[in-house]
């Protein structure tokens, strides 16, 4: 580690896939052993880490994952979208897990709010739609769009209770003439959910009872009033004396920017909006380590995914079949379903599908924040040639482990285009039969790609013991390099396990 970050005094740590990709376990551990300071830069309660202390595991949204740690201070970044009740419900879950957070977690004053009314538009519009994105249904999006129609509110606004409701106001204008377009039932459903004050925010006129909203919001802006701070202008100070962590959320893949649209979050989770919503350049940041999960890799949600295992089948376990079939045969959730029903799939199993719902399992891939299944794939190269684009060269290969005892391992190292013509540019036209070795991150493109693999033998022994490279078994550094050869990358850490200490570093 020593020799990695020399010279390094600000790193980012962001995935580049669409996210689940184990590096919560990197930031915890350069959390644990290297920063001062850490981070979350990005996106809102739609990410979910987990942190553990006393030997019990903590889910949050939006605590950076270095609040464990006494010696670090915490930072709620300008670029992201804050649900104040929730963080304060975070804090309360920190305070019975004997977690002190006073004067280290700082809250940018203006990070944007996540106000009820974008909760229930964005639970209006999955109830809407046919072809789902699949949002978590906690508001970032709208949320997001409100700052760029600038009717957006910030948290400094919660310390100004007369410019909070007249801010306010003026925000649901647009809102109630929308709404009043939807089922009015329907919306008032949606607001008597928990996150929404079981209906206290409901009003029959307009919609929305502004006086309970401001009571709620205000109460919490008191709370969280010692933690609200200028944090653009601090984190600039402290660039070059101390350890800036930088913590992604989501992945490159996901970025509205740069990702896999529309199938996107609405923020951006490269390394540039990263910088941006720490307040800082990218030329500040030293050291960037894209987490890449290999040699398989998976995503949650809609949208193409060329290598998935079992295909549009896959798609479609992963989207509703597999809630049916857990509610039908009463699984709390679709986890324990799969676990119960799935775990002696065996390694050597024929059928991707099934392989893939075994993969799943052992890498325990379901979402920290919806508890979704995640669709599981071969490592894809076309794409992370293209995500390292706006990342640099130096990444993580994290989940290594998974594949012990897989026998067969297969990487996609290119597509072959199978659609319609489709002009990309005024210059280029893609006509079926062309090879794609970088991928175009547009679904219209993405949906009509047919994966071309490279095939190579497992290594089949535990790797969990490894200290170094000299410790890990030929067959699994054969893929380790063919990765870094025919990606452009340089694996700089492989994690051989899911505790901190199974982490492997390479010159």
């Amino acid at each position: 580690m020593k020799k990695l970050l020399k010279g390094v005094r600000t790193l980012a740590i962001l995935c580049l896939q669409w996210g689940d990709t184990g590096k919560g376990k990197l930031v915890d551990f350069f959390a644990r052993y290297w920063a001062h300071i850490v981070v979350r830069c990005t996106g809102g309660s739609n990410a979910g880490h987990t942190i553990e202390a006393d030997g019990q595991k903590i889910v949050v949204h939006l605590v950076p994952s270095g609040i464990v740690y006494p010696k670090a201070i915490n930072v709620i970044g300008s670029g992201v979208v804050l649900d104040p009740g929730m963080l304060c419900q975070e804090l309360d879950a920190l305070t019975e897990h004997g977690i002190n957070y006073q004067g280290r977690l700082f809250i940018a004053r203006n990070a944007k709010l996540v106000l009820p009314h974008h909760l229930v538009i964005d639970r209006l519009r999955d109830m809407a739609k046919s072809g789902r994105i699949d949002t978590t249904g906690r508001g970032i999006g709208p949320a997001y769009e409100d700052h760029y129609r600038r009717v957006g509110l910030i948290v400094g606004d919660l310390l100004n209770p007369e410019v909070f409701v007249a801010k306010l106001k003026r925000a649901l204008e647009e809102v109630v003439l929308l709404l009043n377009s939807y089922d009015t039932g329907a919306i008032r459903a949606i607001m008597q959910h928990k996150d929404l004050a079981e209906g206290r925010y409901y009003s029959s006129e307009g919609f929305f009872n502004i006086d309970e909203i401001a009571k709620a919001y205000l109460a919490w802006g008191e709370r969280l009033k010692p933690m609200i701070r200028d944090t653009d202008r601090w984190l600039r100070s402290q660039v070059g004396k101390k350890n800036i962590l930088l913590e992604g959320a989501q992945g490159t893949l996901l970025s509205i920017d740069y990702g896999t649209y529309p199938f996107v979050t609405s923020s951006d989770s490269s390394l540039a909006g990263l910088a941006k919503g720490a307040g800082l350049l990218t030329k500040q940041v030293d050291l960037v380590l894209g987490i890449v999960k290999a040699p398989y890799m998976t995503r949650v949600g809609e949208g193409p995914f060329p290598p998935e295992m079992g295909g549009e089948q896959s798609n479609r376990w992963c989207g509703h079949e597999a809630t049916n079939f857990a509610r039908e045969r009463g699984y709390a959730t679709v986890e324990e379903m799969e676990v119960s029903e799935f775990s002696s799939i065996p390694w050597d199993d024929p059928d991707e599908f099934m392989f893939g719902i075994l993969c799943r399992i052992v890498g325990k891939c379901w979402g920290a924040t919806t508890h979704r299944p995640r669709r599981p794939g071969w490592l894809d190269l076309p794409l992370l040639r293209y995500a390292k684009q706006f990342n640099g060269p130096d990444v993580v290969l994290t989940k290594l482990d998974v594949m012990n005892q897989c026998q067969k391992i297969k990487i996609c190292v290119a597509y072959r285009y199978d659609g319609p013509d489709h002009w990309f540019d005024g210059r280029s036209c893609l006509r079926t039969g062309d090879r794609i070795e970088t991928a175009i991150p547009d679904a219209e493109i993405l949906q009509h790609c047919t994966p071309i693999y490279e095939e190579f033998p497992g290594w089949l022994s535990s790797i969990g013991q490894a200290k170094s490279e000299a410790d890990l078994p030929v067959n699994l550094m054969d893929i380790v390099r063919f990765i870094e050869k025919e990606a452009g990358v340089k694996a700089r850490i492989l994690s051989v396990g899911p505790d901190r200490e199974q982490t492997v570093f390479r010159d």
